[in-house]
């Protein structure tokens, strides 16, 4: 059945309720101005989002996300204040994309807080001078920070990542990492994804070969037909594809690895 259509409140009032000493007409009020929000202009998005701010944290959060992108410099000082007193992973945020690199330096061991240790470390690789922690990241963090700020990666540590990362991923089996594309491993994919971006298409094309070769061509609608038929037949023992497809590379992993060594770096 089709919902009623009804007129706007005039954006006037709702600006004014949100100064209203009566919670639940603050609290309409805001849930339409962020219906409404995109639509506002520059000042009105402005007086929400600093509403937001001014409020419990999960309103605080709210404002947190837009700030990523809808950043004035006005919003500095209380971001700071926030920050300093509250220490939220999300405040975190529009702290490390918009203050003055000078300050992200000096607190960027507080910043990195939760999973914000890649954003950090990326926006300090402004200062092309900054050398890179590679043992804070993990494999796919530093490979996406090297990406997204033109720096170059070595053929020996470009291999060294990638069997690194194929060594972690076969010993989690973790099945959320299932996803379809160039490796069975969500992981592995961003990856190779960054490498080409790098231009390393030969370490990667190289890669992509061991990874057939080591699974022995099997694909991903071959073990799901066998997943699904197991399930349905509700057979003993089934096991997910991600973890036969996990095995199966783990039992090639020394080959990868000697290959490696050898220092040839094509895997024809």
């Amino acid at each position: 059945m089709r919902s009623p259509q009804q007129w706007n409140t005039p954006l006037k009032s709702l600006l004014r309720d949100l100064q209203s000493e009566d919670r639940k007409t603050e609290n309409a009020a805001l849930k339409e101005l962020r219906r409404r929000f995109v639509g506002l202009d520059k000042g009105q998005q402005m007086q929400v989002i600093m509403h937001h701010l001014r409020r419990e944290k999960s309103f605080r959060e709210w404002a947190y996300t837009r700030l990523l992108d809808l950043w004035d410099e006005s919003f500095e000082p209380i971001i700071l204040g926030l920050w300093e007193q509250y220490h939220e992973e999300k405040c975190a945020w529009a702290v490390i994309r918009h203050f003055p690199l000078s300050y992200v330096l000096e607190h960027k061991e507080d910043l990195a807080i939760g999973k914000n240790r890649p954003f950090v470390i990326r926006r300090l690789c402004e200062d092309r001078s900054y050398t890179i922690d590679r043992d804070k990241l993990t494999p796919y963090e530093y490979i996406w920070i090297l990406s997204t700020t033109g720096r170059d990666i070595t053929t020996e540590r470009a291999w060294g990542i990638l069997f690194e990362a194929t060594k972690e991923v076969c010993q989690a089996k973790d099945a959320d990492d299932y996803g379809q594309g160039n490796t069975f491993s969500i992981k592995i994919n961003k990856i190779l994804y960054h490498l080409d971006k790098m231009d390393k298409s030969v370490i990667t094309a190289s890669y992509r070969n061991w990874y057939q070769s080591a699974i022995e061509s099997i694909t991903d609608s071959q073990i799901w037909d066998w997943y699904r038929i197991a399930k349905q037949l509700k057979l003993d023992g089934i096991r997910h594809p991600y973890d036969i497809l996990a095995d199966k590379l783990f039992m090639h992993l020394p080959e990868l690895e000697m290959f490696i060594a050898g220092n040839k770096f094509s895997i024809q």
